[in-house]
């Protein structure tokens, strides 16, 4: 008998070996890049409102910096108000002759110096009158100012502060000053130097611009009647013909974008005699 032989033959194996790393699906793609999208627009968002705050922080303290410093120069020109230099030419004159001793002479004058503690006391020192004002504060009209229009608040100087610079770095003496407002221009000061120069018109004078963030001016005056302080958009007339009442102080109204700020001014008004208790 034959044998038969069985052969067993192996079929080769069709198992896949997965790979150990696997790769991100289109959706996870969009999905990671979406997360990262939300977060850098999310950093960016507070980047821009921390820049925003310092911004409106630093214009806010800039805007009160400039009405405390505004505030604090009129106080400063007010309180040294008062004290004016004009020459004294009217009957103080000497008669200088000449060598030769014909008798021709030309009259020099002479300088007085006046404080409050010795009026009248004369002087041959060159230079100028120093007179004190009994009203360190009034109201005046500057040169060429039409009648119609009502007077300014004027005070006088010695010298110059230092925000009016003169011209040719000259020294600025014996100065006429006006605070004068506009609604459009803010509140500056009107000036000239009557020793140095000769003003017949408004023009001449010299303009030197204060604040233009000042959108308001008042007058506070004390009545005595209901005793009690009023506050004037205008100057308070008096009983006598083209007269002012000086005001007790001033209130000035600063407005920059939303925010309002307001100062007050003590009007410097003398003494003339004081309480012994």
């Amino acid at each position: 008998m034959r044998r038969q032989s069985t052969v067993i033959r192996h079929q080769p194996s069709t198992i896949s070996h997965q790979s150990s790393q696997s790769g991100m699906s289109l959706l996870e793609v969009i999905l990671a890049i979406a997360v990262a999208g939300f977060v850098l627009a999310a950093a960016v968002s507070m980047l821009v409102s921390i820049s925003s705050i310092w911004s409106e922080r630093s214009e806010r303290y800039f805007f009160v910096d400039h009405v405390d410093g505004v505030t604090e120069f009129l106080n400063a020109t007010l309180s040294s108000a008062g004290v004016e230099i004009a020459l004294n030419d009217n009957s103080n004159t000497s008669t200088n002759s000449d060598a030769k001793g014909d008798g021709a002479g030309v009259p020099q004058p002479r300088i007085s110096i006046s404080t409050a503690g010795t009026a009248g006391t004369n002087s041959d020192a060159s230079g100028g009158l120093i007179r004190a004002a009994d009203e360190p504060v009034g109201w005046a009209r500057p040169p060429g100012f039409s009648d119609n229009k009502e007077p300014l608040l004027n005070f006088k100087l010695t010298t110059a502060p230092p925000l009016m610079v003169g011209l040719d770095n000259a020294p600025l003496l014996g100065l006429d000053a006006f605070l004068y407002f506009d609604d459009s221009e803010g509140l500056s000061l009107l000036w000239y130097s009557t020793l140095q120069e000769d003003t017949e018109d408004i023009n001449d004078l010299r303009r030197t611009v204060i604040s233009p963030m000042v959108t308001k001016i008042q007058y506070i005056y004390w009545d005595e009647r209901f005793e009690t302080w009023e506050e004037e958009d205008e100057p308070m007339e008096a009983d006598g013909n083209d007269q002012y009442l000086l005001p007790r102080f001033l209130k000035l109204t600063f407005e920059y974008k939303d925010e309002t700020q307001e100062r007050t001014l003590t009007i410097p008004v003398p003494s003339k005699s004081a309480l012994i208790y």
